[in-house]
């Protein structure tokens, strides 16, 4: 069968040449005709050549509670044809908070393209909030992290947690705003948080600009009011009851109309004296939000040359006529009846400029190219290339010989779905207009999910999936299915889904707000909103900007890295031994010619832990070096996004039911199918570090990192984890004999260090802060074991009588802890590994588990309460050759709505999408005989 990219691809090679001869036989000069060709041929090889990926990833659900699973099922395409990629074996996923800090990190196998997971939100880890999660491979760091997938989501939590509703009224004086916001608290059952004391703070970014204490009344209410200068921005309110930990956040939005941004982008790049100009435009508010406006256009002479008006998202277009000389403006109507002015582009007296016309109705695509006078006397060819998905689908030369306007049709055929990206180059290949056009054949895999009217509560359910291509052709793909309960989960069809996703978005810069409108049949200016999209939005280039591969696809979990002596030299032929403990592997090799050595097909390992050794010829680990292929991470850089409301401010219905049914699951997770609930009861051990020199005799301390703990650290110094995981640890300063010294503190306590027992800073005169930084940078915490902290008079009192009695001065003017840090090696505080050693900790692969799904009898008489979110999933879900699948699950035990959500593709480049509802109503109850 042959793939779409191949059937485009073909297309193309028919369709330019006959354009080139045909089209334009006036323009077709032979040096241009062979320049053109040498550029498409090059962009195809490198394209064919380094093919890009692009990854969707389906959840069970947009949200999250606290302790929560998230279930996920991961497609990673190959970018040019769709067709599932076999090039990457190895799916990375990153969490991150709101403050860009990664607190997870997860391998995923993934095989021909496919792979699925769940991720277990510990809240010793994640803490309620936002998130994002963020997918690649290797290969893909290649072509930039604007490839990669992102998700955003947050973790709801009642835990120690009001409600908030918040009503904001803002009123402009001559240099600030006064604002007064009204805040109303209770917990989750609506009962109001009253005479409650809270520390309020507001900030401007950063910047704390008022701190103050009120009491809530009876009602849960404070009224709260302050002022801020005209140029504020980002203005959030922090409320911390004082009565229970946990700060909350109220985001101030002031929907300032001044704030609101237009930007008009005319089509091609430029507006150009005397060529009609189609313009597009976007407004944003304050939030990063589309606003719809309306307005006019005017000249200089204050004359209305066009009407605005956004059709969507704040988006829209509109015609000019531009003219020499002329300085446009836009007198747009905006929110609440403000009017401002807003400057168009400037004018330019020369230039060229690319029109193209997407009639859905038609099967051509009309362009129109344009010059001014001096452009066209000046007799030169230029290209007209048009990419789709990085492959060249139609190349043409054109010049302005017989006239200012060059006007002709491209067919749509010889496009696959999705956006074209059109540019108009120079002879020598400098851009000088491009254009993005949306192609849709209408080639979305049609899906079938046939189910009953309705169903009672725990009944079975069972769901016949049918998938066909878009001409009935029963297709065999891969797919995945959510289904979860509308009164606790919100599934919005206008999200992103594998359809806006691999169409769309992921061939987009920046955001895209609802980008599943523009595929719903219920939207009915979707395509032209569309056309809008794409006269304002960026576009993402997968062309190699070097022919240098920096990153390369990981085709499975390897141990791999190279040996050398102490003049680095790379050493071959040496052996080189890998040992496991659990579970017990032992493998050798030899190196090669560069001194290179890899190690493969690892069993599962949920914590891997690999001593790799290197022997010289005489069996010794004299004079070798180990040194291991770790690489590094990208920076987490947050794409940007609109403000983002907390779920517990102004929550919907949806959210609440949520939050409050996840909270009653845990609750009765203790003792399910009971009336009754058991309160949690916490047993904590004793954390003993093994080997460690700990003075105490039950080897107690205030703080313990053991050897679990530190295992999460990962590749991480010494030094970050005593900042990341050691409560208080800091940086201070202390003055003595006039004489202001820098250290480490713990909270107001000068920190004694000991490594196996050996004490590192003796005194303040003999190590200096850099000399402890650098030391603690140095050593990693794969080498470090245990970690001990005594810093409270009962763990300290024997640190203090043995090492302070001889001591005078500082003694007797400063507060001590005592931190014991217990080295794997036990060998000190050496500089150097063991020579022909190396201790490699890598992330482990994630393996899926499955899915539960209780099995309910019409016999049962237990009343079980079932309060679960997401009803099924199912990650691998398979057609067969009639392109026919059955799904079966038990419903939970309240009346409500299911959705259902089906994606997936084909082995063809084909992909498709189907939501639909499914009625749980309550258990029917048979009628009595009489």
């Amino acid at each position: 069968m042959t793939s779409p990219l191949i059937s485009y691809r073909y297309r193309f090679l028919l369709s330019s040449l006959l354009l080139l001869i045909c089209h334009f036989p006036a323009f077709s000069q032979g040096k241009s005709q062979a320049e053109l060709l040498r550029f498409t041929n090059q962009t195809d090889s490198l394209v064919n050549k380094y093919p890009a990926e692009k990854i969707y990833i389906q959840f069970d659900k947009p949200n999250y509670a606290i302790v929560d699973t998230i279930w996920l099922k991961a497609y990673l395409f190959n970018a040019p044809s769709l067709l599932l990629s076999a090039q990457s074996g190895i799916l990375h996923i990153d969490i991150a908070n709101d403050s860009n800090k990664v607190v997870k990190q997860y391998l995923l196998p993934t095989a021909n393209g496919i792979t699925w997971g769940n991720i277990g939100l510990d809240k010793k880890d994640i803490l309620p909030g936002n998130y994002i999660l963020r997918a690649y491979t290797n290969w893909m760091r290649n072509f930039g992290d604007e490839t990669f997938f992102y998700k955003r989501f947050s973790i709801l939590s009642l835990e120690n947690k009001l409600l908030i509703s918040s009503h904001v009224d803002v009123s402009q004086l001559a240099d600030h705003y006064k604002i007064n916001t009204i805040l109303k608290f209770t917990d989750a059952n609506n009962v109001a948080a009253s005479a409650a004391p809270m520390q309020l703070q507001v900030f401007s970014g950063d910047k704390r600009l008022y701190k103050q204490k009120l009491v809530t009344d009876d009602k849960g209410l404070l009224n709260v009011n302050f002022e801020v200068l005209l140029k504020a921005a980002n203005i959030n309110l922090i409320a911390e009851d004082e009565k229970q930990p946990g700060k909350m956040l109220i985001p101030i939005n002031l929907s300032r109309t001044e704030n609101v941004d237009i930007q008009f982008l005319p089509e091609g790049g430029s507006l150009v004296a005397g060529i009609p100009a189609h313009i597009g435009f976007k407004a944003l508010g304050e939030d990063g939000r589309g606003v719809d406006v309306k307005g006019l256009v005017l000249d200089k002479e204050g004359r209305e040359v066009a009407s605005i008006q956004s059709l969507h998202k704040g988006m829209g277009s509109f015609d000019l006529n531009v003219q020499s000389g002329e300085v446009y403006i836009a007198k747009i109507m905006l929110p609440g009846g403000a009017v401002k002015i807003y400057p168009l582009p400037p004018v330019k007296n020369s230039g060229t400029a690319l029109r193209i016309i997407n009639n859905p109705r038609k099967d051509s695509l009309d362009v129109i190219i344009s010059a001014t006078s001096d452009i066209s006397a000046l007799h030169q060819n230029y290209f007209l290339i048009a990419k789709a998905r990085g492959i060249v689908c139609y190349a043409a030369i054109l010049n302005f010989d017989k006239g200012n306007i060059t006007r002709f049709r491209v067919a749509q055929r010889l496009f696959p779905t999705g956006i074209t990206h059109f540019a108009l180059m120079t002879s020598e290949n400098q851009p000088l207009n491009e254009r993005l056009v949306f192609i849709h054949h209408n080639d979305a895999l049609q899906i079938s999910i046939a189910a009953e009217p309705e169903y009672a509560v725990k009944d079975s359910i069972a769901l016949h999936l049918s998938v066909t291509d878009n001409i009935g052709k029963p297709v065999q793909g891969n797919f995945s299915l959510a289904v979860t309960d509308d009164s606790q989960v919100k599934q919005d069809s206008m999200d992103e889904n594998i359809i806006s996703r691999l169409w769309l978005t992921s061939d987009l810069k920046g955001y895209i707000e609802q980008p599943g409108y523009y595929f719903s049949l219920a939207s009915p200016d979707r395509l032209k909103a569309l056309d809008n999209l794409l006269l304002t939005q960026g576009w993402v280039s997968y062309d190699l900007k070097t022919y240098v591969i920096s990153y390369f696809a990981e085709h499975e979990f390897k141990v791999s890295g190279k040996v050398a002596n102490v003049f680095n030299k790379q050493l071959k032929g040496t052996r080189v031994m890998l040992l496991s403990k659990s579970p017990v592997v032992i493998r050798d090799t030899l190196t090669d010619n560069e001194g290179r050595f890899s190690f493969t097909n690892f069993p599962k390992i949920d914590t891997p832990a690999f001593m790799i050794q290197a022997l010289n010829k005489n069996g010794k680990k004299f004079n070798v070096g180990v040194t291991i292929d770790e690489a590094v991470p990208p920076e987490f850089v947050t794409p940007v996004y609109p403000q983002v409301t907390p779920w517990y401010v102004n929550t919907d219905t949806t959210l609440l039911n949520f939050a409050r049914r996840d909270q009653r699951a845990q609750e009765l997770q203790y003792l399910p199918g009971s009336g009754h609930t058991l309160h949690e009861v916490k047993i904590t051990a004793k954390k003993i570090i093994k080997d460690s020199q700990n003075l105490n005799e039950d080897g107690s301390s205030d703080q313990t990192l053991n050897e679990k703990d530190i295992e999460k650290a990962g590749k991480k110094t010494v030094l970050q984890l005593l900042q990341e995981h050691i409560k208080g640890f800091r940086v201070g300063v202390f003055t003595l004999g006039g004489v202001s010294y820098f250290s480490y503190f713990i909270k107001d306590k000068w920190i004694i260090f000991f490594m196996d027992g050996t004490r590192l800073n003796y005194g303040v005169y003999l190590e200096s802060l850099n000399d402890l930084t650098a030391y603690f940078k140095y050593l990693s915490a794969e080498d470090v074991k245990g970690v001990e902290v005594m810093s409270g008079s009962k763990y300290m009192a024997v640190y203090k009588r043995i090492f302070m009695e001889y001591d005078t001065g500082p003694a007797d003017k400063f507060q001590f802890a005592f931190v014991e840090i217990t080295t794997r090696s036990g060998a000190g505080p050496v500089v150097k590994y063991t020579p022909g050693t190396y201790l490699y900790k890598p992330l482990a692969l994630s393996y899926p588990k499955q899915f539960y799904k209780p099995k309910y009898l019409p016999t049962d008489t237990v009343k079980q309460i079932d309060l679960r979110s997401t009803i099924d999933w199912e990650p691998n879900v398979v057609t067969d050759s009639t392109g026919r699948a059955t799904v079966s699950f038990y419903a939970a035990s309240e009346p409500t709505i299911y959705s259902v959500i089906l994606q997936g593709t084909d082995f063809n480049g084909n992909i498709g999408y189907k939501l639909i509802k499914v009625k749980v109503i309550g258990r029917k109850v048979a009628a009595k005989s009489k």
